[in-house]
This record gives C-alpha cells, structure tokens and sequence, in this order.
C-alpha cells in the first residue's frame, strides 16, 4: 500500500525521547514496512542498503528492538499489521461490490399512487388483504442459512492464516491489552484442534473469530510468564495443550457447533 494514515499526536507521544536520528531511521523503516506489507527481515543487511542507512546500523537495532517484535518470518510492528489488515478488508469489500455493479443505488422515493375507479371502499379492503397476504409470503420465504441449503462443512485446506484474519485478531487482541499472543500460534491450536476432534461449521470465519476472542480467557498467565494448573472432569492435572483443548470443547459446545461468537468490543 502507497498510502496509510499518520497521527501526529500518536507519534509523537510515543517517540518524543528519541533523537532526531533514531526518529528519521523509524520512519524511513515504517515507509518500508507499509510499502511492501512485509515484516523487516531479520537479517537487514538489504533493508539497510535499500535505504541508504549504511550509516546507522545501530540506530536500526535499536529502533527495531523498541518497537517492533521479532518473530519467525521478520520484524513485526502490531499497529502496522492493523492497518494493513483494514487495508486489505476494505479492497475486498470494495472489490465484491464492484462485481455486482457498483455501490447499492439509493432509493428515488414512492412512485405515484395510480388512480382508483372501482368502488374506493371494496378496493381499498382487497388492497389491504392482498399487502398482508405478501408479508405473510416474505416472513415465510426468509429461512435461516440452514434451511436455505447451507451445510456444516469441515476445515477445508484452503482455511489459512491470511493477512486479514490475523489483524482482526491482533486488533482485538490489542483492544484487551492482551498484545502478547501469538496470532500463528492460536491459528495452529484452532486448526489442529478442529481436525483432531472433527468439527463441522456453517461458518468457519465465524468459528476462527469465537476461539481468538476466547484466547483471551484460555490462554491464562501469559503476560505475566505464569500459568495456572488447570484439572480435567475427573480431577486429573491437565497440560497446557489438554487444558485449552478442554477449555475450546466446553466453550464450542455451548455455542451448538455454530462457530458463531459475541460480536468483539
């Protein structure tokens, strides 16, 4: 993406104590990052020449390790992946209405009334027994997903981590102040538990979006490098891999293997 939105007051709150060296180097490694949509490599040696910062190869470490994250694929900066997310979503949205001819037209208002030359009374008492009679139909024709031949389906290969779906993640996540999950990690738990166990759904993103806004709960004692022993039905000491397993079965079961979850606040 050539374009993101830049909020001076945010920006500048959060490097007022850098120099103006170290601020130059974080903003020529943001320009980057939204450029290419990609983490800053690990090894930056390209990013460094690409940039013309030769220079200022300790001021890149440092500005890299005070905010970003380093994970298996590169240096990740959360409220970059945010945006690029939106981005993403937006292009998508504008992308479906395109294929249906454009934005939805607005409606040009009633159309004239036409005149009536019956018996006005007889006429108007049919006109009211024939509108309830095609509401009847409309309330009858709306059926639920289900009914309208949509079928639980099981994890298809093609269900993968994009992009979109790990920055409704993180965006949540960060609103919770709960920055310290791993987005591949919980992705991997969802996946490997809905194979193991079988799992059919209407709506999969649906059911990605119920177990990430419940890793806020499952995943206990991460932020402050603690966890809590959790037992199993018959008072067994779980694992950590078998306490979320069981956490996620108890939680989809009450939901009736919908996948459908509490809207996000």
């Amino acid at each position: 993406m050539h374009f993101y939105p830049f909020n001076i007051g945010d920006f500048a709150l959060h490097t007022s104590h850098l120099t103006l060296e170290e601020e130059g180097v974080y903003r020529r490694l943001l320009d980057f990052y939204y450029d290419t949509e990609l983490p800053i490599p690990i090894k930056t040696q390209s990013v460094i020449r690409r940039l013309r910062l030769g220079s200022y190869g300790e001021t890149v470490a440092l500005v890299l390790e005070e905010f970003f994250i380093k994970q298996d694929d590169g240096w990740h900066n959360l409220r970059a992946d945010i945006e690029i997310a939106d981005y993403h979503s937006k292009v998508e949205t504008a992308r479906a209405n395109g294929k249906k001819g454009g934005r939805p037209k607005k409606n040009s208002g009633p159309k004239t009334q036409s005149v009536i030359l019956a018996n006005p009374d007889l006429t108007q008492t049919k006109a009211k027994q024939e509108l309830v009679t095609k509401k009847q139909e409309l309330v009858t024709n709306v059926s639920s997903p289900a009914k309208a031949g949509k079928r639980k389906t099981s994890l298809s290969p093609d269900f993968i981590l994009t992009k979109h779906k790990a920055g409704l993640a993180m965006k949540y996540w960060s609103g919770k102040g709960r920055t310290d999950l791993d987005v591949r990690e919980i992705f991997e738990q969802f996946t490997t538990y809905c194979k193991a166990n079988g799992k059919t759904y209407l709506d999969w993103d649906s059911a990605w979006q119920t177990w990430y806004v419940n890793a806020v709960k499952f995943e206990r004692g991460n932020q402050n490098g603690t966890s809590k022993q959790a037992f199993g039905q018959r008072g067994k000491a779980l694992s950590k891999s078998e306490r979320r397993d069981e956490d996620a079965r108890i939680y989809l079961e009450k939901n009736n293997g919908n996948g459908v979850a509490g809207t996000p606040s």
